[in-house]
């Protein structure tokens, strides 16, 4: 289904005449603002295909592009520029170079699930922005986002200990994303909970920071789950080198 709605068009690629007469008719300013003609030159047919073997992007096959994804948006509605509906359009239509044009604003996502709630579809919209997100990083179009830094270290500690410990979790954020640990926020924080918290649940959490107390008997949860992540991720990388495997054998027949 093809998108003309005029804000979805790159400025860069509208012209309008200040003078211009067709057939005798005068159709100077903007009633003469054309779309310039364009050609894609790096097409992926497999986008759609990438981007479904990633977590969240399944269902990306039954968008109907009815938009109410985007129209439910709580980001969309603050940067219209974010619209995953937009996005999907491009993901199926193998628009790759248009899609790269919002890679810096895609992973923006903040999981709110509106979309997802809206979606008539079932097609997950806010997995299929994490994907989308995922796709742009594993491809080497973009840096690992802030988000994506923060899953790793909340499945490594779960994977490791079992359990879910705030400050260790943060504390790594911070670190791998080169932020400060002394947020304005996060002093405040600590302050109210030193002023209302007993005594006794303050040396525990701090006993806990130090030490990492794991899970009884987790070491066998811990196998499993690290096999599954392992799995998952070789079926990931294995889907999008057998796709840039595909096109590198066009070019080669092409050549």
């Amino acid at each position: 289904m093809p998108i003309h709605e005029k804000s979805l068009i790159r400025p860069e690629n509208l012209t309008t005449h200040e003078e211009l007469v067709l057939d005798g008719v005068d159709v100077s300013g903007h009633w003469s603002t054309f779309i310039e003609t364009r050609v894609v030159k790096d097409y992926n047919e497999d986008m759609q295909d990438e981007i479904a073997a990633l977590p969240g992007g399944e269902h990306i096959h039954r968008c109907w592009q009815c938009g109410s994804c985007t129209n439910a948006c709580t980001v969309n509605a603050l940067n219209p520029d974010f619209n995953p509906r937009y996005w999907i359009y491009l993901i199926r239509m193998g628009y790759e170079s248009e899609l790269l044009r919002d890679k810096d604003i895609i992973w923006q996502c903040v999981s709110c699930n509106k979309c997802t709630y809206a979606c008539p579809r079932d097609v997950f919209p806010e997995g299929v922005m994490k994907a989308t997100a995922h796709w742009l990083e594993k491809k080497g179009h973009t840096e690992k986002s802030p988000s994506t830094h923060f899953d790793e270290v909340f499945t490594e500690q779960i994977v490791s200990t079992g359990k879910i410990e705030e400050s260790r979790t943060m504390r790594r954020f911070f670190s791998r994303t080169g932020q400060a640990l002394a947020q304005p926020w996060m002093i405040e924080m600590v302050k109210r909970m030193l002023r209302g918290l007993p005594v006794g649940m303050l040396t525990r959490m701090g006993l806990a920071t130090l030490i990492a107390p794991k899970t009884n008997d987790w070491s066998k949860a811990s196998a499993a789950i690290q096999e599954y992540i392992d799995e998952q991720h070789d079926k990931q990388v294995q889907a999008l080198s057998l796709a840039e495997l595909v096109e590198t054998a066009k070019q080669d027949v092409a050549a």
